[in-house]
């Protein structure tokens, strides 16, 4: 009986965990759909919207290590739920925006001090203590809610904005990601203290090793370069078609929703895929999967047809996040067990890091060229140096078991 009611605490414990990290993706992936009214109400152009985008992503590269550092310090739940509230409290604050720097200063802080905490505690929390057994699923499950949120996220933020206005919305959206935060402090338990000390040492990695390892720094450019691709997108789709294509924000949502349901779905179909057909390829599949996510890309800006250019966003994002998939579980295959946590933080930084330059490059090349296509041309640019750097990585290093 008590280990039924212990597996069934678990599992509700993994749900919070869960709508925590939706709340996150949400905040993260419908910013470009709120930009489009915020934008037309505070008179922003687009090489403002850039700033306001790529902000975020500044702060959350800087205070990932700082964050993790804190996760050790404390422990995963505190972190978890401060995290949740900040980005609660920031959203909030978002909508008593009235200047560029005022909303600048309020994406970074929300990208530092919350964003940046909740992905590293969550693994954190999952390691320590969720049995081995089930650490797939879980770790599974987190991820799949970047699909859920790309899927939901723009239909609520969309009915909101119309119905409520950019401000109220964020004001409503604040509030609920708060009560997030207080349910993870009400149901995820309390860790008993634990001797990380001999782990610490064993995970240890000199930075001068860091430096050395060649395949690290082929993944993290190609990480690099592919973010920017993802988040170059998912930060200036709805503008593009509501500019471009004088798509009501409506018609908007449901066209990233659609996008949204292809990662979703990509996501979880796509790791069996690779890892049933093609186990000891993975440069190769990502190299594919960059070049036929190039093509879709540009496809988007370059048929003037809506339906043919919604196709070519729909492959455009399957392709894209099958390649990010693939290529975010070479560490596991390239380094030793006791570095790859390390590493992997690496890489995840310098991913971000593409997150913070693509957005502010395309809205100022959008003001410098009035023309979108310069911006997709970008786009599709960094997926092929991303596919390209991979190729890099040594056939032999590439274990197939």
């Amino acid at each position: 009986m008590n280990q039924v009611k212990g597996e069934r605490h678990s599992l509700m414990v993994l749900l919070v965990l869960f709508i925590g990290y939706t709340s996150v993706y949400v905040d993260k992936y419908t910013i470009g759909i709120s930009l489009v009214t915020v934008s037309q109400d505070l008179g922003f152009d687009p090489s403002q919207k850039g700033l306001i985008l790529s902000a975020f992503f500044l702060g959350y590269t800087l205070f990932q290590i700082p964050m993790g550092y804190l996760n050790n310090r404390i422990g995963a739940r505190p972190v978890l739920a401060i995290s949740i509230i900040i980005v609660g409290l920031f959203l909030i604050i978002f909508g008593f925006g009235y200047s560029l720097l005022f909303l600048v200063v309020i994406r970074f802080l929300s990208g530092a001090f919350g964003h940046a905490g909740y992905p590293p505690s969550v693994s954190n929390y999952i390691s320590l203590h969720i049995p081995l057994n089930k650490r797939g699923f879980a770790q599974s499950a987190m991820l799949a809610s970047s699909g859920f949120a790309a899927f939901i996220g723009p239909l609520l933020i969309a009915q909101l904005l119309l119905s409520v206005g950019w401000r109220n919305t964020y004001y409503w959206i604040g509030l609920a990601v708060i009560l997030i935060g207080f349910l993870i402090l009400l149901v995820v338990p309390k860790a008993p203290k634990v001797d990380l000390s001999a782990q610490k040492e064993k995970i240890k990695v000199p930075f001068s090793e860091l430096l050395k390892d060649k395949q690290l720094w082929i993944l993290l450019l190609s990480a690099l370069f592919i973010n920017a691709a993802n988040y170059g997108l998912t930060s200036w789709l709805a503008s593009y078609l509501s500019e471009v294509r004088g798509i009501s924000i409506s018609q908007v949502s449901y066209i990233s929703s659609l996008a949204g349901l292809c990662i979703l779905i990509a996501g979880v179909v796509g790791g069996y895929f690779i890892s049933r057909f093609f186990k000891g390829k993975e440069p190769m599949v990502i190299f594919t999967f960059c070049v036929l996510g190039a093509f879709t890309v540009y496809g988007v800006y370059l048929f003037d047809q809506l339906t043919l250019s919604i196709i070519c966003l729909c492959l455009c994002n399957v392709f894209l996040i099958m390649a990010f998939t693939t290529l975010m579980g070479l560490p596991h295959k390239l380094f030793k067990q006791s570095h790859i946590a390390t590493k992997y933080a690496a890489i995840n930084s310098g991913g971000v890091l593409g997150g913070f330059f693509a957005p502010m490059i395309i809205g100022d090349l959008v003001k410098a060229t009035n023309s979108y296509q310069s911006a997709f041309l970008f786009l599709a640019l960094t997926l092929l140096m991303s596919g390209i750097i991979v190729l890099a990585i040594k056939k032999r290093s590439v274990i197939s078991e």
